[in-house]
């Protein structure tokens, strides 16, 4: 049986948001992509998975922007943080979802739970919002984040999986950290963005000149500092180990098929798992929730997965 804390927050989205039939409750809006993932040569010793042994693995990538509006506009400032989903390999695979901010509003469900329930208050009177906003920090902080975010292209921007995981190497030595997808402004760059269908007119160009190349990238943990709030920036602690790099061919000629996937991140290799913190149990089932309900299936069925 699911936590109930999940279930309250697919209820709470829901209750907020005007969701068409068949979309997501957030981040409705996306574009998929298709190309393969290629391993750097240290990333075996980092990692035992095999989609690390340097062989060209499958990879379907969705760039999204928040809001459970399909048709929101990508020059809005409501459409931030973008959002990352990333599935690479075919028999054993690695599932990963990230949005363009290094924070949360929460770091943990009932703090989230509260959060949600006071955007839905501030449709119907001023003060709620402002009320949770002044008595936790993470959600002050998380609303600056977004209005400080500026706008650039899918494949220029930094992608957060926010919460730590931990990686096994092949002599079983374990290292916790980050995981991050970093774009090096292959799309936008040194273009004035603007318009409705402005980040997907962006990569289209883009793709047209060639791939597009992410880098997947694993931060240790810092030094000090909390390591499972996923609310918080880490702060510097060492150099940043490259894993691979996604290589973008091409968008999916099927982009309608977005409606049916589900990017499920509790789907992971073998060498590699979450390290857990506070939000990490109720946020994967609130994913398989949320995609239950979409594809009108019971969230314990093969196809919400």
């Amino acid at each position: 049986m699911p936590d109930p804390i999940a279930t309250e927050l697919i209820d709470a989205l829901h209750a907020g948001a005007d969701v068409p039939p068949g979309c997501r409750v957030n981040h409705a809006r996306g574009l998929l992509a298709e190309g393969k993932f290629r391993a750097v040569p240290q990333a075996s010793r980092t990692c035992a998975a095999s989609l690390f042994d340097g062989a060209d693995q499958a990879l379907l990538v969705r760039f999204s922007d928040s809001g459970p509006d399909p048709r929101m506009p990508q020059d809005s400032p409501a459409a931030e943080p973008r959002g990352l989903a990333v599935r690479i390999g075919r028999d054993e695979q690695l599932v990963l979802v990230g949005h363009s901010l290094e924070g949360f509003p929460a770091r943990d469900p009932q703090t989230f739970l509260a959060f949600v329930q006071a955007l839905n208050a501030e449709q119907a009177a001023a003060g709620p919002l402002q009320a949770h906003l002044a008595a936790n920090a993470a959600a002050q902080r998380f609303g600056q984040l977004r209005q400080d975010a500026q706008l650039a292209g899918y494949a220029s921007r930094h992608y957060y999986m926010l919460h730590p995981y931990r990686l096994t190497d092949a002599e079983g030595r374990t290292r916790i950290g980050r995981l991050t997808i970093s774009g090096g402004n292959e799309d936008g760059a040194g273009k004035a963005l603007a318009g409705p269908d402005c980040l997907d007119q962006a990569l289209r160009d883009a793709l047209s000149a060639g791939p597009v190349t992410l880098d997947l990238v694993f931060t240790p943990v810092p030094q000090q500092g909390a390591t499972d709030d996923l609310s918080a920036a880490w702060p510097d602690s060492g150099a940043p180990t490259l894993l691979g790099q996604l290589i973008l061919e091409r968008l999916s000629q099927d982009q309608d098929a977005q409606r049916s996937l589900v990017f499920d991140p509790s789907v992971l290799p073998t060498g590699l798992e979450f390290a857990g913190d506070p939000m990490l149990a109720a946020r994967l089932q609130a994913y398989r929730l949320a995609a239950a309900r979409r594809l009108g299936c019971p969230a314990s069925s093969p196809d919400a997965s």
